[in-house]
């Protein structure tokens, strides 16, 4: 599939095949994180996981500010970092609550539909033009979640907006973060986006709280660490090669669904979310391949 992305501009500085690895490990460590808040779901309130991700994601950063060396909590636009970090708890949450209704295969093959959403919702947030190519990618995309969830069957029903619902938001969070781009640097925006969750997450803790075992502490510290290690491998992937080579790969999430489903929940996907998740997928690669063109001036 990437093969058909159009060829991307390299610079000297830049390690294309390094990024595109680190992308995959990122994603592989994203699903790795959402694995074990599926599991710890089973066992633990729901918010009590959401709490636990970005509390423990905090501990993890501060433990970095050493080696950081910058005043991570000094915001240009505190207003933007907290609509951010709102969204992005939001996201979350119903991320989390996909995760425990529903297979991971299934969860992710919707949740795909962001890159459309994001597309759609440039024209209301930052004033782009949406064209008729977005217009297609976005059908093409509701397409295939139509496919994975097949109305009339057990797909169907109020678990499946439970992914729909995480895919606007974190369409919504990826365009906030696009506007404070000009204004924060990365890890003021890491540090003040695992401070709101954790101020959230602490505040709804009394809807829901059960003291964990060992174990259970555990993998929710390693929850923690999984998500801050993902997300400062995708940054260092996109400064090793640019976005319209590596940004294709985030796709692999699905690949490591499925092995991650299967191998600890047993979660088999049938052939209609596999060609769902493929139709989706295709929507976004389209629309990667025409941003690409876009940006260097190519046919819009």
């Amino acid at each position: 599939m990437v093969a058909g992305t159009a060829p991307a501009e390299l610079s000297q500085h830049d390690r294309p095949l390094v990024g595109m690895a680190l992308m995959v490990v990122s994603v592989g460590l994203l699903t790795m994180m959402d694995g074990t808040a599926k599991y710890l779901a089973r066992e633990y309130p729901l918010w009590q996981v959401v709490w636990a991700r970005y509390a423990f994601n905090l501990l993890a950063l501060l433990c970095l500010l050493p080696v950081i060396r910058q005043a991570v909590w000094r915001s240009r636009r505190i207003g933007l970092q907290l609509l951010r970090g709102i969204t992005l708890v939001t996201a979350t949450f119903a991320m989390f609550l996909s995760l425990k209704l529903l297979p991971m295969a299934e969860t992710y093959a919707i949740g795909f539909l962001s890159p459309v959403f994001v597309a759609l919702l440039a024209g209301v947030i930052l004033h782009e033009r949406v064209d008729g190519h977005r217009w297609l990618a976005a059908a093409g995309g509701f397409l295939g979640v139509l496919l994975v969830i097949r109305p009339g069957s057990g797909m169907f029903g109020a678990a499946a907006l439970a992914p729909v619902a995480m895919a606007l938001t974190f369409a919504i969070y990826q365009l906030v973060t696009r506007l404070l781009g000009r204004h924060d640097g990365i890890h003021v925006t890491m540090f003040w986006s695992a401070a709101v969750g954790t101020v959230i997450g602490t505040a709804l803790l009394p809807f829901g709280w059960r003291t964990p075992d060992p174990a259970g502490f555990g993998l929710m510290a390693v929850m923690g660490v999984l998500g801050l290690a993902s997300h400062l491998l995708m940054i260092r992937a996109f400064a090793l090669a640019p976005a319209s080579l590596v940004s294709p790969f985030i796709y692999t999430q699905i690949v490591w669904a499925v092995l991650f489903g299967v191998l600890v929940f047993g979660d088999l996907p049938d052939r209609w979310t596999i060609l769902g998740a493929a139709v989706v997928i295709l929507a976004g690669l389209y629309l990667f391949r025409r941003e690409a063109r876009r940006s260097r001036g190519g046919a819009s």
